[in-house]
């Protein structure tokens, strides 16, 4: 058990420390993109999130090249500088320059989404991520949107997705705050209510 303990606290200090490094070179990209011009720090985002997406994600090959411990900075660096040239700026190239050379490709992913946090306090955005068993009419996506922007004080950036096991409802997620009101669990918390009266009534 306690090496189990100890496994699990240092995969959640690893997860942490990616956290933070992912965050620091956010912040350096950001800053850099600021002192250039104020509107390269909205570009460089876009470019790193496309980037992320449609190079790291939706290429395997890319992927896989990044991940592979066995091919060495000077082969990542030349195969991810031909995927880059003539469609980005500067700075997205050296950002991955330097990713290269300290071994850290494999930040990508959690630098573009600390990017993308750090645009959204600026612009006193929030990402909410909604569940729904049916997908939103427009009229229900504004309602919901005006909705939790007089609740969070902030402008809501909606990420909805369809999950038909809700059944009914909607799950709400704004960082690790979670509103369900799906059906799935009323009848859930329902069924877990009987079973308690139940048995404490000796009906199983």
């Amino acid at each position: 058990m306690a090496n189990v303990e100890t496994k699990h606290e240092t995969v959640l200090d690893a997860g942490t420390t990616r956290s933070r490094l992912a965050r620091i070179y956010a912040e350096s990209l950001l800053a850099a993109a600021a002192k250039k011009a104020p509107q390269a720090v909205d570009e460089v985002g876009a470019e790193l999130s496309d980037f992320v997406r449609e190079v790291v994600i939706e290429n395997p090959t890319v992927g896989a090249l990044i991940a592979n411990p066995t091919i060495g900075k000077k082969a990542k660096t030349a195969a991810l500088s031909a995927a880059l040239e003539g469609r980005s700026s500067d700075l997205l190239r050296g950002l991955v320059a330097v990713l290269a050379h300290n071994s850290r490709l494999d930040l990508l992913r959690g630098i573009a989404a600390a990017y993308r946090g750090l645009l959204d306090d600026r612009a006193g955005r929030v990402r909410v991520r909604v569940a729904s068993a049916v997908d939103l009419s427009d009229a229900q996506r504004s309602e919901l949107t005006a909705s939790l922007k007089k609740l969070l004080r902030q402008e809501p950036v909606l990420d909805v997705r369809v999950d038909p096991d809700l059944l009914g409802g909607l799950v709400i997620q704004v960082g690790d705050s979670v509103i369900d009101t799906s059906v799935r669990t009323r009848l859930r918390s329902l069924r877990t209510l009987l079973l308690d009266k139940g048995g404490s009534n000796g009906i199983n």
